[in-house]
């Protein structure tokens, strides 16, 4: 078997993905057992990440690492600034 295999169950339309096992074991160390993984069409990828224990708080962390060096008052100002240019159109 290469790393790994797909196939498709025509009948019930589910997806079968074969991983060897070390690369199966690897991520299970890594990850451990609740990961989601979802599929990159323009990449060709599957990208899997460890499920977050509150889905809540994982937005809250991209959010302030989005944010960071980000000046939101001037972000904010800019913003209302171009509607106002776009009101005057």
């Amino acid at each position: 078997m290469e790393k790994m295999d797909i196939g498709l169950n025509p009948e019930t339309q589910y997806v079968t993905l074969k991983v060897q096992k070390e690369i199966f074991d690897t991520v299970k160390n890594f990850l451990g057992d609740n990961v989601l993984w979802t599929y990159d069409e323009e990449k060709k990828e599957i990208i899997i990440f460890k499920k977050p224990e509150s889905y809540t708080q994982a937005l809250i962390e991209i959010g302030s690492k989005i944010w960071e060096n980000v000046d939101t008052d001037a972000y904010i100002s800019q913003e209302r600034d171009s509607w106002e240019d776009y009101n005057r159109k």
